[in-house]
């Protein structure tokens, strides 16, 4: 069991981080809102380019990766990661999965309806797009599941090949779910990047405070 790192140390770096990922939201956020011309084109190529493999078979592998990290999919997953993680006695860990899913999908959901953004190509895809498309909520459902899972994966165990581990499967897990959502036509690439962003932000909040909250308890739990 690795000791948990000061409470301040937690709370200043998370401060920087989440600075820094919000004002990068911002700027997209701000090009999205203005009609950027070089992002609009960006968002085009990528969705030429990866909308060429949603193609059976490997469409309806796609397929299945969405309808998995649709928000009833992700509720499961997040249920029985929770239940292994109270099994294994980390009910701190429970708390901030919780509160990073059902948290960061909330705020991605409000954001959503706030830029009100349409869907690309809607037309073509409304088996898999029921609302407004930025940010992604599927992509946001994933970084925040796997990435606080990596994140406390990384905070228990001091082995690095472990920590390697984690955070690359989380980081091909968010990949692929991204792909995913533009290759079949649901979103744009800006719209992914910006659920990445909203995801990566809430969870660096949640897991600051499970830093604060096991140095108070003195489990690291």
């Amino acid at each position: 069991m690795r000791t948990p790192p000061h409470p301040l140390f937690c709370v200043s770096l998370a401060t920087v981080v989440v600075a820094g990922l919000v004002g990068a939201f911002v700027v997209l956020a701000a090009a999205v809102a203005a009609g950027n011309v070089a992002l609009a084109e960006c968002d085009a190529r990528l969705g030429e380019l990866l909308g060429r493999q949603a193609a059976a078979p490997i469409g309806a592998i796609l397929s299945w990766m969405s309808a998995l990290h649709a928000p009833r999919g992700v509720i499961a997953l997040t249920a029985l990661a929770s239940v292994a993680l109270w099994f294994r006695h980390e009910r701190t860990g429970v708390v901030v999965l919780l509160a990073s899913v059902l948290g960061g999908a909330s705020i991605n959901h409000a954001l959503k309806h706030a830029f009100q953004r349409p869907r690309p190509g809607l037309e073509q895809a409304v088996s898999v797009a029921t609302d407004f498309s930025f940010p992604s909520g599927h992509v946001a459902n994933a970084t925040l599941l796997y990435g606080t899972l990596a994140a406390l994966i990384v905070l228990r165990t001091a082995s690095p090949s472990v920590r390697i581990g984690a955070g690359a499967v989380a980081m091909l897990m968010v990949v692929c779910i991204a792909c995913s959502r533009i290759a079949l036509g649901a979103h744009r690439a800006s719209d992914v990047a910006a659920s990445v962003l909203v995801g990566l932000a809430w969870m660096t909040v949640c897991l600051a405070v499970r830093c604060v909250l096991s140095r108070g308890d003195g489990s690291g739990r």
